[in-house]
């Protein structure tokens, strides 16, 4: 089901209507993740690590605000390759 969404995603840019959950989910996300003070020392610290600027949350944020459903779509095309997805499973040894 997975490979089928992606392929799909990538043949064809998504409606409107089938990205309006995600949108307010990662935009959520946002001042839920530096909620505490030790979220938003871990948050800044990380940023410094990787070069990013200390207000990229809100760059981010603005960004998924204006994303249309072509971009949307050249992004899967581009980042997700669903041939080359591997499925674990963790359990008992098989007999």
């Amino acid at each position: 089901m997975v490979v089928g969404e992606i392929k799909a995603m990538q043949a064809a840019p998504p409606r409107r209507t089938s990205s309006c959950g995600s949108r307010p989910l990662l935009l959520r996300q946002i001042p839920l993740n530096e909620s505490s003070v030790d979220d938003i020392a871990h948050g800044l610290l990380g940023r410094v690590d990787l070069g990013l600027p200390l207000d990229e949350p809100t760059i981010a944020a603005r960004r998924y605000i204006e994303l249309g459903p072509v971009e949307v779509q050249a992004a899967f095309r581009k980042w997700l390759r669903p041939d080359d997805l591997v499925r674990v499973s963790e359990g008992p040894t098989p007999q």
